[in-house]
């Protein structure tokens, strides 16, 4: 499903810190948290108990969902976990270094 621990090209400061500055900049963002390989918050906008709540409550999210579609489909991966609200938002992106943790305001620009 996920590449294995050690065949993982190594995560460094500098990607986390691009992949930070590029969500970040993003319209309606409001908090950010990125993962590394073992689902700890290593750079948040959020406080650091916030941060470590929100993580494991999504990557226990994650983990139910990666199992389910497992049984659907052993050779795929998950690409992307969007949960939406009425006026919220949180995007989980996995990648091969890290995971990015988005929460962000709901806007719909067909309603007004």
């Amino acid at each position: 499903m996920f590449l294995d621990t050690q065949k993982r090209p190594p995560r460094t400061l500098r990607y986390v810190e691009k992949a930070f500055k590029e969500v970040k900049s993003r319209k309606n963002v409001r908090d950010v948290v990125i993962l590394n390989d073992r689902g700890n918050p290593v750079k948040s906008t959020m406080d650091q108990d916030d941060a470590v709540q929100l993580a494991g409550l999504f990557q226990a999210i994650r983990g139910r969902l990666e199992r389910g579609m497992s049984k659907i489909d052993p050779t795929d991966e998950l690409l992307m976990l969007r949960v939406r609200t009425k006026t919220n938002e949180v995007i989980l992106v996995p990648d091969s270094k890290i995971t990015v943790l988005v929460v962000q305001n709901a806007h719909d620009n067909f309603e007004k």
